[in-house]
């Protein structure tokens, strides 16, 4: 393992990673949110017509395609112009051992810290840990159908026969429902559980190797670089 002092700073998170995140939070929850009003209009119309009306709707769905423009040109630019990150990101996400099945068996011991303030051992993690790995595949598989059958309900929709876009329909609500779950539901609230973490991803990308070894030990002993 690389000597470290309690004062040396790691950077976990480049620039192009950190933009790509911004492009998730600016695209993918707009256009979520925005896309839950609209799924939920004929239901609830009835109940709050002000809130369901045609003007508010139409602003909504402004939204959503402004959104999905950012989530679609971010994704874009990313995969163009970091393959070696993408391919270093595929590989931290389906490389699976025992290690990250004793995690999940564990939760990472989150709910024991979060409802019990207890600490429980956990296997060490690399840079990133199981449950990020679960997230990184539905992000991936998840991103990609909600991308496609978007632009295909969006651009495509006169094109295509009347059963292609009712598929396309029902996947896209059910997909990014389930996506929009997960996010909000987990991914978030544990993100910003990990304060320190998620300042890092969404400001200058460092931290503390004191902070990263906590989370990360196996990184921390084979990865990471001190910045000067």
């Amino acid at each position: 393992m690389q000597e470290f002092s309690n004062d040396d700073v790691v950077l976990r998170h480049t620039l192009p990673v950190r933009l790509f995140h911004w492009s998730l939070v600016l695209g993918f929850l707009p256009a979520g949110f925005t896309g839950v009003m609209l799924f939920l209009r004929p239901f609830l119309q009835g109940y709050v017509p002000g809130l369901f009306s045609a003007e508010i709707m139409h602003f909504m769905m402004q939204i959503h395609i402004v959104g999905a423009w950012i989530l679609t040109i971010g994704c874009v630019l990313f995969f163009v112009f970091q393959p070696k990150r993408i391919a270093a990101f595929f590989h931290e996400i389906f490389d699976w051992t025992k290690r990250d099945i004793d995690w999940m068996k564990v939760s990472g011991g989150y709910p024991q810290k979060i409802l019990f303030g207890k600490e429980i051992p956990v296997p060490p993690m690399g840079k990133i840990n199981s449950g990020q790995k679960m997230m990184g595949v539905m992000v991936f598989f998840g991103g990609t159908i909600i991308i496609l059958s978007g632009w295909v309900l969006y651009l495509a929709l006169p094109l295509v026969p009347k059963e292609i876009a009712w598929y396309a329909d029902k996947i896209h609500l059910v997909v990014g429902l389930g996506l929009l779950a997960c996010v909000v539901g987990g991914h978030i609230p544990l993100g910003m559980y990990n304060w320190k973490e998620f300042v890092c991803m969404f400001t200058n990308g460092k931290m503390k190797v004191n902070d990263c070894t906590h989370h990360h030990p196996l990184w921390v002993e084979h990865d990471i670089e001190k910045i000067k």
